[in-house]
């Protein structure tokens, strides 16, 4: 059950390069978690800012949708769980902390706008 849900919830945050170290990190309530590194950004980030957007398609997720499409709507669902199931909106942003650190990073847009709730929500 873990792997199913781990599969739809995507809280993975790829830093590209910047002041951080680049790679796969971990964002879980206003935390990214990196190895063994950690950036709060509830209390750390200052601002972010769009650079790209795309739609990209999970592998994964598409095949999942259909899976379940299948089971519950037969071959129609397949075909419209495979059509619909594991698109995503990607963001490359750039992050600036308030430490003056900054990191190119690409998430997902939920992710994204999580992240920009909590750079308003520090009252500038």
């Amino acid at each position: 059950m873990e792997s199913v849900t781990k599969m739809f919830d995507n809280k993975k945050v790829k830093v590209m390069a910047g002041d951080i170290p680049a790679g796969d990190w971990e964002y879980n309530m206003g935390i990214l978690w990196g190895g063994f590194d950690q950036v709060n950004l509830s209390q750390e980030l200052k601002s972010i800012d769009v650079k790209t957007e795309e739609s990209a398609k999970n592998i994964a997720q598409t095949l999942g949708w259909a899976i379940a499409g299948n089971i519950f709507l037969g071959p129609l669902g397949l075909l419209a769980g495979a059509a619909l199931g594991g698109n995503r909106k990607q963001v490359c942003c750039m992050c600036e902390l308030t430490d003056g650190r900054k990191f190119l990073a690409l998430m997902d847009s939920k992710i994204y706008q999580q992240m920009m709730a909590l750079s308003m929500s520090r009252g500038k």
